[in-house]
């Protein structure tokens, strides 16, 4: 393992702490212009690789959350039907967290079960 290999570290889901797979483009829906993907856990995560983009990204992972249903997706209320997380200084070259030189942003939404 190499010096760059111990300070970095690979990009984790900050619900479940499982290691997520790189964000991957979103061929489903020509509306989605960010890649991103799904944590086993049920959260859905969106790549900003700017870290300039920070609203249009997190809505494009609500709208995914909702499977699509723009309505929905703006009617959510934080912390009551979702909860959210990212993850920063993410390098899509390496798949790395901390990697020198890194500044992209990973936002994350998992919905909350209604009970």
């Amino acid at each position: 393992m190499s010096l760059l290999e111990r300070k970095t570290q690979p990009p984790i889901c900050p619900f479940c702490g499982q290691e997520i797979a790189p964000p991957r483009p979103m061929e489903d829906d020509p509306l989605f212009e960010f890649d991103g993907g799904a944590c086993s856990c049920g959260a859905i995560y969106c790549f900003d690789p700017t870290a300039r983009n920070g609203g249009a990204v997190m809505m494009q992972a609500m709208v995914q959350a909702c499977h699509g249903d723009w309505d929905k997706a703006q009617n959510l209320s934080l912390g009551v039907d979702y909860v959210d997380g990212l993850i920063t200084r993410y390098s899509a070259l390496t798949h790395r967290v901390n990697a020198p030189g890194a500044f992209g942003t990973i936002y994350f939404v998992r919905l909350k079960s209604k009970k």
